[in-house]
């Protein structure tokens, strides 16, 4: 009885989710994860750090990473994507730009996430991302676990 999602199914859902959990390892071995904001597009998911964060130096150092996407809250719910791959960084503006469209259409779609927060947080974000130091990393979806449990509602409700 399989949970899996299509490779359309991935799509459709990294398509609708704007948080990702990204692991790393430390210097030492022990992973360590980070919630970020993320795009899908072209088989990749692609986010934005810091040059100077811990999570890039780490990248640096070891370029294998795992992504979780996942979402719901109630058993039949449940869905996510495992996504294993090798995190390179994005230095080619034509494929920044490509990237940045998909980043403003998925806000279209789904809203930017800061819709609540005052004006002076976007302002304050904004300037942060025009700073210069941030940089743009992909992974390209090159191993992908997914499961769905709705998939087997069926199976489990004709006890």
């Amino acid at each position: 009885m399989p949970t899996s999602m299509t490779p359309e199914e991935i799509r459709e859902f990294l398509e609708s989710q704007r948080t990702l959990i990204l692991a790393t390892t430390r210097r030492e071995g022990t992973p360590v994860m980070h919630a970020l904001w993320f795009t899908y597009l072209d088989d990749a998911v692609y986010f934005n750090i810091q040059a100077t964060s811990f999570k890039y130096k780490n990248i640096q150092r070891d370029n294998r990473v795992c992504c979780l996407v996942e979402a719901g809250e109630e058993y039949f719910d449940l869905r996510g994507a495992m996504i294993e791959g090798c995190a390179t960084l994005v230095e080619d503006p034509d494929e920044r730009g490509r990237v940045q469209i998909a980043a403003d259409a998925k806000s279209e779609r789904i809203g930017s996430g800061l819709e609540e927060m005052p004006g002076h947080f976007s302002k304050n974000r904004q300037q942060r991302l025009e700073r210069g130091d941030r940089l743009m990393i992909k992974v390209p979806l090159e191993r992908v676990r997914s499961w769905h449990f709705g998939k087997v509602r069926d199976h489990y409700q004709k006890g």
